[in-house]
């Protein structure tokens, strides 16, 4: 398969060893058993299952979109091989009396597509129907969804898909389906390595799961190799009951030791009661629209081939703006590093937000949305921000709450340690933001924040690499009163 049919199909082949692992967790196979794999591609699985005489070439079915798989899967005996669409030509009801055959062993590697593919943008409609109880996000939500439909009462499956649906909010609807209706066995958080090779830019898990609905004592297994090499799966264990995981904000997988966190933040108002703003803007032609912004001699962006420099004087809200496009590890202070075309036929090309204010005065701050950790620093007046990686807020009552005690709690370890439980991968979203936990925070210790934050950012303005680690442990211990 070429790479082009392989992005298509967001096919990515699997290690043996993976292979030999996830085949490993099934069991109770006998003469009654019946294994599908819903993707088949190279036959790596049927191979290892062959292999290890766990069934015959007859017990086993194999779907796949790709006819070129067909010669391999019968030469390995498998004569029950179907080439289709398996998400958009496969029925299945609730009711296992009707829909499709049903089987007591699925296990695979389904397809990583998003929302963003040409495939689920093609087959939205349809995929949208099909799938109405989770949503058409990613094909690999789909398949995960489809193979516990097909599994017979007490069947087991096993699939390496993504870790997203682990806390990632557009696969809450996910996780509750399969917490409500299915016994998580155990989940291994796959080594940060393991599809590097091959070019996928994604970290993985293997999710084994029962078709039976667990009990209240029944904990699930996380086992943490992302640190491990790629074919070692002794990783570090932890165990959280299942039921306890359907009382957490949006059914989050806990899987770092968070529970008692988790179980604090719903005690709370949410941040979305008190900031509005987020969503930014696109400029459809970085290269064309914006500027790097000269700030007399200095400027704080890298070229990235944008070559045209506007000195600060000449951005005032006229024919140039303010941007902020930078996500990044900058905490409480960062000058805005663009500048954007403000005339009537740049503004043109732009897309933004309906509830966008292009004229908004107040001081606002800017939470970077692709990071390794939560960062919050101070925005300039004025300026406007990207979509993607950056997101700006105000704090509706400025009076009480303003925009530098927003950034001192956000930055705080505890608020660092909550958004990897609410989201644990590298792109924060503006709804982990909003769901986020505000206490109900006393007037002095607002007012301590906010002076530390004040202090921190006047000493950055004067030189980026102030050390301000002593005053966030300030700031730490406070917020960290109202999560004990």
């Amino acid at each position: 398969m070429n790479k082009q049919t392989q992005k298509q199909l967001g096919a990515f082949y699997t290690p043996i060893h993976t292979v030999e692992y996830m085949v490993g967790k099934l069991s109770d196979f006998d003469k009654s058993s019946k294994l599908l794999e819903p993707s088949g591609g190279d036959g790596a699985f049927v191979s290892v299952v062959l292999k290890n005489k766990l069934l015959k070439p007859d017990q086993i079915t194999v779907w796949d979109i790709n006819p070129n798989v067909k010669k391999g899967l019968a030469e390995l005996g498998i004569k029950n091989i179907v080439i289709k669409d398996t998400l958009l030509n496969t029925n299945f009801a609730n009711d296992s009396l009707f829909g499709c055959e049903q089987f007591s062993h699925i296990v695979g590697n389904p397809p990583y597509l998003n929302k963003q593919s040409d495939y689920i943008k093609k087959n939205k409609h349809k995929l949208g129907e099909v799938f109405k109880e989770i949503g058409a996000n990613d094909t690999y939500a789909m398949f995960l969804y489809l193979g516990c439909k097909l599994l017979k009462d007490n069947g087991q499956l096993c699939f390496i898909i993504s870790d997203t649906y682990l806390t990632l909010g557009i696969h809450k609807k996910l996780r509750k389906f399969l917490l409500k209706n299915y016994t998580i066995n155990e989940i291994t958080l796959c080594s940060k390595k393991l599809f590097k090779d091959s070019g996928a830019l994604v970290n993985t898990s293997i999710i084994y799961l029962t078709n039976k609905k667990a009990t209240d004592k029944h904990a699930v297994i996380f086992n943490d190799c992302r640190e491990n090499e790629v074919d070692d799966y002794n990783g570090k264990k932890y165990q959280t009951v299942q039921i306890n995981i359907l009382s957490y904000p949006d059914y989050v997988f806990d899987f770092n030791g968070g529970a008692k966190l988790l179980g604090k933040i719903n005690e709370f108002k949410k941040m979305v009661n008190y900031l509005d703003g987020g969503l930014g803007m696109h400029t459809t032609d970085n290269h064309k629209f914006l500027a790097i912004a000269d700030y007399n001699g200095i400027q704080y962006a890298k070229n990235n081939g944008i070559d045209r420099k506007v000195n600060i004087k000449d951005i005032d809200g006229k024919k140039w703006k303010f941007y902020n496009k930078k996500g990044g590890n900058n905490k409480y202070y960062m000058p805005a590093e663009y500048a954007i075309k403000w005339d009537k036929e740049s503004v043109a090309n732009y897309k933004m937000p309906s509830n966008y204010n292009l004229n908004d005065n107040r001081q606002g701050f800017i939470i970077s949305g692709i990071c390794s950790n939560l960062t919050a620093r101070l925005s300039t007046v004025g300026a406007l921000w990207e979509s993607n990686k950056a997101m700006c807020f105000f704090p509706k009552d400025l009076k009480k709450y303003p925009s530098e005690f927003f950034v001192g709690v956000l930055n705080s370890d505890v608020y660092n340690k909550m958004i990897k439980l609410l989201n644990h991968t590298n792109s924060i979203q503006i709804r982990d933001i909003k769901k986020m936990p505000m206490p109900d925070f006393k007037d002095k210790d607002i007012k301590i924040i906010t002076e530390i934050s004040k202090n921190i950012i006047k000493n950055l303005k004067h030189n980026l690499d102030y050390n301000f680690n002593q005053e966030q442990k300030q700031i730490d211990k406070i917020v960290s009163v109202y999560f004990d």
